[in-house]
């Protein structure tokens, strides 16, 4: 459940410093976009049957997200239309090493309620739920609570300003996949933490269950439920575009869990794709990348 998008993306040298004018690079690409659909997209290229729970304008750039969801053979029942709305965008620049920053105004995906998605979730009735932060936050957790047995995996990207409402969250999580920033932002810590303290602010969560932080290119850290913190390395690419690695490795993530492999294994196989996926660019996985 989550933001369906438009992402158009700038290539630049370098990304702009506030106040500051930078010319594009290597041109602008427009492709589908937002969390929510760039993980379902995920997770059905590697062969799961996936439900789409969000919202799209009734426009030309809703047509085209559901027609890119519906080609790699994601489920859209659930996704409403709306009139009165656009589609969700989102501005990405991207610089020479991949790095990147993202803009998105929410559109559609910000006229979610609680009600809708609690009857398209208790109707889905998934093994696993996955959920990022780009819809209302009462919809989001309309939609944990809604999830029955299902094991819920939440992404807590974009981050809120106030993180208490994330934190209040955490009872109805199973699975935790923040990276560095968000981690730091969920312990109280203003910065993103140093790979040092992600133990420790793991710990100050006093999550009852499992937490998986994204290191980008030096991989992830695997604190499993009732088993000791394990480092997955992560592997070299040459990496093209990394704005949808993130994205990627949740979709399979969850994918690995719902077909029953441990989680420490669905780590290593989110990480290796993730990896690959910042080859091209766009912020979805390629079906000739999995394996």
């Amino acid at each position: 459940m989550g933001a369906l998008n438009e992402d158009t993306t700038l290539r630049v040298s370098t990304l702009p410093d506030p106040g500051e004018t930078t010319l594009t690079s290597g041109g602008r690409l427009t492709s589908p976009g937002g969390k929510g659909a760039n993980q379902a997209a995920a997770a059905a290229v590697l062969g799961a049957r996936v439900v789409m729970v969000g919202a799209v304008g009734d426009d030309e750039p809703g047509e085209r997200s559901l027609a890119a969801l519906n080609e790699v053979g994601v489920d859209l029942w659930s996704v409403l239309r709306r009139d009165e709305v656009g589609t969700g965008i989102a501005v990405i620049t991207v610089d020479d090493d991949g790095e990147n920053t993202i803009v998105v105004d929410a559109g559609a995906n910000a006229t979610l309620t609680a009600e809708e998605v609690a009857a398209a979730v208790a109707d889905a009735r998934p093994d696993v739920l996955l959920l990022q932060l780009e819809v209302p936050q009462d919809a989001v957790a309309a939609a944990a609570e809604a999830a029955g047995e299902a094991l819920v995996v939440l992404n807590p990207a974009p981050m809120p300003a106030d993180a208490t409402v994330v934190r209040a969250l955490l009872p109805r999580v199973d699975v935790l996949v923040p990276n560095r920033g968000e981690l730091g932002r969920l312990a109280g810590r203003p910065e993103p933490v140093d790979e040092a303290e992600v133990g420790a602010c793991v710990a100050a969560l006093e999550h009852d269950g499992s937490v998986v932080v994204t290191l980008g290119a030096d991989g992830a850290l695997c604190f499993e439920k009732g088993a000791e913190p394990v480092a997955v390395p992560g592997v070299p690419t040459e990496a093209r575009d990394a704005s949808g690695a993130g994205d990627v490795f949740c979709g399979t993530l969850a994918q690995q869990l719902a077909g029953g492999t441990g989680l420490l294994e669905a780590v290593r196989h989110a990480n290796a794709l993730a990896a690959a996926s910042t080859v091209h660019a766009g912020a979805r996985v390629r079906a000739e990348l999995a394996p």
